[in-house]
């Protein structure tokens, strides 16, 4: 340990210009001199110069030489750089030394932050037979191939591990495991290096020495101005990662990372401008972050025959660094870069039609397959965007969420985005007018009836619960209401009198009661003077009732032996009940005495009324779930599951 430090502090003097050089990493083995930019290899005690390192190339990193922050509990410090080109645009590699002499890298592409670990040579898949979307195990842990590139050294800066020289190509695939993790597998070597780590949000660095956060502009604050390649007109940089500028007047892109600019596709014009909702250059806060526009493009789908488009603009803030913002048909999503990579299932839940993913632990359901097309384009963006340029597009949704990824043949990304009401963005970004009528329904917009159906048939279930025990409860209480039938007897021609022993007739409220009475009166007549007669207050309940046949000896078809009367209110309480019997005249076939019974009843509660009530109620839970399945029939009507029958409306 104590040569370990003694090598790390070593200092020594550039034999160019004499300027200041430090080795303090154990493997540090190179040196840029901030001075003269010459390269200094260290070999033992003597220092060869290999030559001159190239100008590194603007960018929008807040990293610096001598920045320090913390991984896992450790801190580091930012040592050395070195700059890659690949297809798409810039990013930087940084040195860092921990306390203890540790080193490791420290990539920030597109402010994406990596920092990961040389670990232990294991057998890794040849470079060619990698394809995105791959499988490959490392460390015991499975990663998946997210993008693969043939890197090229612009320049250096610092203190390196390693002799490089500009226009020095490294073939390297980049990976992403569970999680955070990550993984970069480098290929320039014979014996491919493989670098493990993870992949964090910027802060969880606690960086420590960063360059202002201001753009860098050119001094007095004004934009980088270029000269269109195409046209000649004059065309604006404002972001220091921007690769490229689509102009507004042709259309023609141009690489704006040298001093000048560089075609790198010609077109002739560039008319749809005006279409835009988010012109370039506006300006507003998201999330307590401020933005600007910085640059606008059109994809295209085609679906049978059929063109889609939609409008994706890119904003860049100073401190958050990108932002996307996708319309389609008067619908907003604001979509950030994916932390984790989802866990693809081929299969849907309980083997639906349609595949899934998980992320974050939440299910997203496939919607959509197609090839993207740039159809448009305008501003600044950090990749080298051509008009024409295509990728396959996977969109699985979450309401309010939408998983999209975007494979190429070198790359496959995922993004996550979040639908938001158009009137948040018209406020954030203090746009002119009102939002655009909403047409259809977007794939990842919430529902208006989401959560409603469950809630009803809740309530429906709790009501139609109470419902079933009152009922059962009418019907016990009509059935514990049963005082004793007064039994009567009277012979043919007279008339007898009784009155009934006390008894009590149940009940919580004043209801309905039956007095109903059963006789052998078949071939004569019999009539009835019934008075019931509350025992506590003496009110008096009457009823006249004629049973029989009014003509002696015969039994016409509608004469009835029983009959049937209701009190249509009667309070609960004690009652006797008096009787008068008057018999007809005596007949053949008609046994003597006459007698009969008369009891008193509280109605029987029937079901009638509760599948009237229950039917009702039913209403609301029905007519909630049948707006919430038009409405994701709706959705998905223009999905890859779309019935056949499906049509679209406006919203």
């Amino acid at each position: 340990m104590a040569i370990r430090d003694e090598v790390r502090e070593r200092t020594a003097s550039c034999p160019s210009c004499g300027g200041p050089l430090r080795f303090r990493g154990a493997t540090s083995i190179v040196a840029v001199c901030a001075y003269c930019r010459s390269t200094l290899v260290r070999e033992g005690a003597r220092l060869e110069d290999i030559g001159k390192q190239a100008d590194l190339l603007p960018g929008a990193s807040l990293l610096q030489l001598g920045a320090s922050g913390h991984h896992r509990g450790e801190s580091f410090s930012i040592v050395g750089r070195i700059q890659y080109r690949y297809g798409a645009g810039v990013w930087n590699e940084w040195h860092v030394l921990f306390d203890r002499g540790k080193g490791a890298w420290l990539s920030d592409a597109n402010g994406e932050h990596t920092i990961t670990y040389l670990a232990p040579p294991s057998p890794v898949p040849a470079f060619g037979e990698l394809k995105p979307g791959a499988t490959v195990t490392l460390a015991g842990d499975p990663y998946t191939v997210t993008n693969l590139e043939t890197a090229e050294v612009v320049a250096g800066e610092g203190e390196l591990p390693f002799r490089f020289g500009a226009g020095w190509k490294a073939p390297v695939a980049d990976l992403r495991g569970p999680g955070t993790r990550f993984a970069t597998i480098d290929y320039s070597e014979d014996v491919p290096h493989v670098y493990v780590g993870e992949r964090l949000p910027f802060d969880t660095f606690r960086f420590t020495g960063l360059r202002d956060p201001d753009r860098p502009l050119e001094p007095g604050g004004r934009a980088i101005a270029f000269k269109c390649a195409g046209c000649g007109a004059p065309i604006e940089k404002h972001v220091a990662a921007t690769e490229v500028v689509a102009c507004t007047s042709c259309g023609s892109v141009t690489d704006v990372t040298g001093k000048s600019g560089e075609i790198v596709q010609r077109n002739e014009r560039n008319d749809r401008l005006a279409e835009v909702t988010f012109p370039l250059g506006t300006t507003g806060t998201w999330r307590g972050a401020k933005y600007e526009v910085v640059g606008a493009l059109r994809r295209a789908i085609v679906v049978e025959g059929l063109t889609y488009e939609w409008l994706e603009y890119l904003l860049h803030g100073p401190t958050a660094g990108y932002l996307w913002i996708s319309e389609y048909q008067g619908h907003f999503s604001v979509i950030n870069t994916a932390a984790e990579i989802p866990k693809v299932q081929d299969k849907g839940l309980l083997g639906s039609i349609r595949p899934t993913v998980r992320y974050l632990g939440r299910r997203f359901d496939h919607f959509q397959r197609a090839e993207a097309r740039v159809s448009w384009l305008a501003g600044e963006f950090n990749w080298r965007v051509k008009l024409g340029d295509t990728c396959e597009v996977n969109d699985y949704v979450a309401p309010p969420l939408i998983l999209s990824s975007e494979r190429t043949e070198n790359e496959i990304t995922w993004s996550l985005g979040e639908y938001v009401e158009p009137a948040e963005l018209w406020k954030a970004f203090s746009l002119e007018g009102q939002p655009w009528k909403r047409v259809g329904v977007a794939p990842n917009q919430p529902s208006p009836h989401a959560g409603k159906p469950i809630l009803y048939w809740m309530v429906f279930f709790a009501f139609l619960a109470a419902g079933i025990v009152a009922q059962f409860g009418f019907m016990a209480l009509g059935t514990a209401s049963r005082p004793p039938a007064v039994g009567f007897s009277v012979g043919a021609g007279s008339t007898m009198r009784a009155v009934s022993p006390v008894f009590e007739v149940g009940g919580w409220f004043d209801g309905p009661a039956i007095v109903h009475t059963s006789t052998n009166a078949t071939h004569t007549w019999l009539g009835l003077d019934l008075q019931l007669t509350e025992a506590g207050t003496g009110k008096a309940y009457r009823l006249n009732r004629s049973l029989g046949s009014r003509v002696a000896g015969t039994s016409p078809p509608d004469a009835s032996a029983d009959d049937v009367a209701e009190i249509a209110s009667l309070p609960p309480g004690r009652y006797t009940l008096a009787i008068a019997a008057t018999a007809g005249p005596a007949s053949a076939g008609q046994p003597q005495p006459i007698v009969g019974r008369i009891a008193v009843r509280r109605n029987s509660v029937g079901w009638s009324n509760f599948v009237l009530f229950a039917g009702f109620l039913v209403l609301w839970p029905l007519g909630a779930w049948m707006r919430s399945r038009a409405f994701e029939a709706r959705r998905w009507a223009e999905s890859d599951y779309a019935p056949e029958s499906s049509s679209d409306d406006d919203d």
